[in-house]
């Protein structure tokens, strides 16, 4: 019984590293515009202005000496990405036509801004819906938040001024506290284990019968009363 309640303790050391790989949150914007001589439009096509795909983010190769660029705005108003795109994709014949522009996700983002490639502004998407972060100093596990993707709301452990050395192995603060929970386990099931050995031990001893008030000793018969 002790030993099933070990090696199930270690069953959840391993789904928890294993859900703390790296890549499982990397999530890009793909925006759905129209490119016009110039300009650029939401597509009207679309009942959502982009969507937010599970990918890692790369920028596209861009081939033109005029870029358009964009940036993702976050709920405190500050610039938390940025990304260059060419809306004609290297086709300088491509006058007007639907176009797709990834973003690096933001998990507090408040908006995407587009420039032209004089730095004028030509489209504004909010993208708040989509944002599990909030930024309003509370620190929500509910809604996703922790100390990586939201560290304005969730503060994480304090860190020394040195690097450790980067090991193959990977997840070390989860095997950390998986290691922890595990001990906080096995103590608990070795105490219940004793106890149980002590309490059975104590059922096992020897009881003496109580001597009851009404028994008499035996009479010496050369007593006469």
């Amino acid at each position: 019984m002790f030993l099933s309640l070990v090696v199930g303790s270690w069953s959840l050391v391993g789904f928890s590293v294993s859900a703390d790989e790296p890549g499982d949150s990397n999530f890009v914007y793909l925006f759905h515009l129209y490119y016009d001589n110039g300009q650029l439009l939401a597509d009207r096509d679309f009942e959502f202005k982009y969507d937010v795909i599970p990918e890692e983010y790369k920028p596209g190769p861009v081939t033109t000496q005029f870029p358009f660029s964009g940036e993702v705005v976050s709920l405190l108003n500050q610039t938390a990405a940025t990304f260059e795109f060419d809306p004609r994709g290297g086709n300088p014949n491509f006058l007007e036509g639907k176009i797709k522009v990834k973003a690096p996700y933001v998990p507090d983002g408040q908006k995407a801004v587009f420039y032209n490639s004089q730095g004028r502004t030509l489209l504004t998407i909010f993208v708040s819906e989509s944002s599990f972060c909030n930024d309003d100093g509370v620190c929500n596990f509910d809604r996703g938040e922790d100390y990586l993707n939201c560290s304005n709301d969730c503060k994480g452990l304090p860190t020394t001024n040195y690097q450790q050395p980067t090991t193959d192995g990977g997840g070390q603060d989860g095997m950390l506290t998986a290691a922890i929970y595990v001990l906080i386990i096995v103590g608990a099931g070795l105490g219940g284990w004793f106890g149980w050995r002590w309490w059975k031990g104590r059922r096992e001893l020897p009881t003496i019968p109580p001597i009851s008030p009404t028994s008499q000793l035996p009479q010496n018969p050369n007593v006469q009363q």
